[in-house]
């Protein structure tokens, strides 16, 4: 690292690159108290919305908590950690799949990137597991990086 180099902050196209080319992140919701709940998550943005999208369990603590507080912080770090940003905004939650094939299963199905070969395993699993979607819609990206030398 270059000796006493300042954080460099990086502009909103940068900033939308960096989350596209990452999966992983630490979800932070509000506990009533006030404090951060942190969770690990794989999420999928699109630049296009401004849409962050997290598929999750009806059980999760990250779901009751976004029920009493949709304000959320989705924070994503570089392998190295000399990069971050930072991606804050409203949650909503979708309907959750009770039943194979039901609506809300048939939305989670079509958003997979990559098509389940068993499709109808893949909408009793989820099903059985009472996936629905946790979609924070950014209102404000932020993040720097280190420069190395």
């Amino acid at each position: 690292m270059t000796k006493n180099a300042p954080p460099r902050s990086l502009d909103e196209a940068a900033l939308s690159d960096f989350l596209a080319q990452h999966t992983f992140g630490a979800l932070a919701t509000l506990k009533r108290d006030g404090r951060p709940h942190l969770s690990t998550v794989i999420y999928d943005w699109d630049p296009e919305t401004r849409e962050i999208r997290i598929s999750t369990t009806e059980d999760r603590l990250k779901v009751k908590q976004v029920r009493n507080n949709p304000d959320v912080s989705l924070y994503v770090s570089s392998d190295d950690h000399w990069k971050f940003a930072v991606a804050e905004g409203k949650a909503e939650l979708s309907e959750v799949t009770r039943t194979p094939g039901d609506a809300a299963g048939r939305r989670i199905l079509a958003a997979q990137r990559q098509k389940p070969d068993d499709e109808a395993g893949f909408l009793e699993t989820i099903a059985a597991e009472r996936r629905l979607f946790l979609t924070i819609g950014v209102g404000k990206l932020y993040g720097t990086v280190l420069d190395i030398a």
